[in-house]
């Protein structure tokens, strides 16, 4: 399994690493251009199956048709450069596989692990708890210190979604941009 795809500059790398793998399910945690950029590319040369929640089926096909609101300085910047990108990047088209859903378990995949539902940065976003870690998109981020996205379509929704996240049993959090979060951080955000 393939938790996001990044962005169109980061192909070459991503084939290279991904060579000795066999994937056969390329799970987005949200439909932004720098996590399913390659998903269509990358399901092609594995054969593999897409997977996304479906709010966010129509954004993964045009990352223009939702507002997005930023917090603070550097949300402020990391919109502007979100944006700049959006206007300038078409995904590659595809049909998604199957839908994920809050709760949905991924042995069917040989993984143990599950989908939790973390609406907020979009509305589909979701992450994958798998033991004591969680994958959890851009609901937070570590650029220039842990926090809570900086941008989102509905900040209301990612402190919701943040809440969910403390109540896990998970010890360390993988957000989209920026390093691993602990347990012990993420309480104070």
């Amino acid at each position: 399994m393939l938790v996001d795809t990044g962005r169109e500059s980061t192909r070459a790398g991503l084939l290279e690493a991904l060579r000795p793998w066999n994937i056969e399910l390329i799970l987005l945690t949200h439909g932004h251009f720098d996590h399913a950029y390659n998903a269509a590319f990358l399901a092609r040369k594995f054969g593999a199956k897409i997977a996304l929640h479906k709010a966010d089926e129509a954004l993964v096909r045009d990352n223009r048709i939702r507002a997005i609101h930023s917090r603070g300085l550097l949300g402020y910047l990391i919109r502007k450069v979100s944006i700049s990108n959006i206007n300038k990047t078409h995904i590659e088209s595809f049909e998604p596989d199957f839908y994920l859903q809050d709760g949905q378990g991924l042995e069917p995949f040989g993984v143990d692990a599950r989908i939790i539902g973390l609406p907020g940065h979009t509305a589909g976003s979701i992450g994958v708890i798998a033991g004591g870690a969680c994958i959890v998109g851009d609901t937070l981020m570590n650029m220039g210190g842990a926090s809570r996205a900086r941008i989102a379509e509905d900040f209301e929704a990612v402190g919701q979604s943040v809440e969910l996240l403390k109540r896990t049993a998970a010890e360390v959090y993988y957000p989209g941009h920026g390093g691993p979060i602990s347990r012990k951080r993420l309480l104070k955000l």
